[in-house]
């Protein structure tokens, strides 16, 4: 633990620390100039800015939607594949038929 006499003088250090930065008289104009400048830009010229984010986030877009069309159709292949197995298996026996379809 650290002695009373270093706590008390880092209290009274940052009491008495004060940031007074000076005051420009031009930041509101200046502000209000480059809200004109960028609303001037076109939408072509904001995607050319952005060109990697735009790309990278379409990039993934378009990788999760393959990722998620795999997988229904996979499960999609599986479903019907069982299916085609009963339908086989009913129509060359119908006592498996029979125990295949509750």
């Amino acid at each position: 633990m650290n002695p009373p006499d270093l706590n008390d003088s880092l209290s009274r250090t940052l009491a008495s620390w004060r940031v007074n930065p000076p005051a420009n008289p031009n930041f509101r104009p200046m502000v209000w100039q480059r809200i004109r400048n960028h609303s001037r830009d076109t939408w072509a010229g904001y995607l050319r800015a952005h060109l990697l984010g735009w790309s990278v986030a379409a990039g993934l877009a378009i990788v999760t939607a393959g990722w998620a069309g795999h997988s229904v159709a996979r499960a999609q292949l599986e479903s019907s594949r069982e299916q085609m197995v009963v339908n086989y298996l009913g129509n060359l026996d119908p006592r498996v038929m029979a125990k295949l379809r509750p």
